[in-house]
């Protein structure tokens, strides 16, 4: 009878010993190296400048660095960074973007107004020749109407003048 239980509990102890070693060995094969696991969305966009708010995650643009005072028309040095900011939401296979323009309060609100779209609609198209599908590109022009800064000093006008580019939750 003892010799009987002795191997009984033996083979327990096996079975223990082999199962303990198969949980071990699944775990290190599903448990990728931590230099290899992306940090979280997240942390990604903020790296590139993201804010999180209420309406997603947010990138300021300011206007000068993508226009000329008053004008629509990227400048170069935008192209090439909006370019790279492209091929950056590209790789955390972001696909949908909002583009909102914003203006200081200098000049009539119609005036701003049809600014603000038309800087849009160029980051728009900036960011659509850059691989994002352009129905997946909202568009707006809010004038002056959302502003970030006072308008009443020059450096809140400029960072009132700006593009947000925005990833929405999804």
């Amino acid at each position: 009878m003892i010799s009987s239980y002795t191997a009984g509990a033996h083979n327990a102890v096996r079975v223990l010993v082999t199962l303990l070693l198969v949980a071990v060995l699944a775990g290190c094969a599903s448990t990728a190296s931590p230099t290899s696991v992306p940090p979280p969305r997240e942390a990604r966009l903020a790296a590139l400048g993201f804010e999180r708010t209420e309406d997603g995650y947010v990138l300021n643009l300011p206007g000068p660095l993508l226009f000329d005072t008053g004008s629509d028309v990227l400048n170069d040095s935008a192209r090439t960074r909006l370019a790279q900011l492209a091929k950056d939401l590209h790789a955390l296979s972001i696909t949908r973007l909002r583009l909102f323009g914003h203006t200081d309060n200098v000049g009539s609100a119609d005036m701003n107004r049809g600014l603000s779209s038309r800087r849009a609609e160029a980051v728009a198209t900036a960011m659509a020749n850059n691989g994002f599908a352009p129905e997946n590109l909202e568009r707006r022009g809010f004038g002056f109407d959302r502003p970030l800064a006072s308008n009443d000093t020059p450096e809140g006008r400029a960072r009132n003048r700006r593009v947000a580019v925005i990833v929405p939750f999804e």
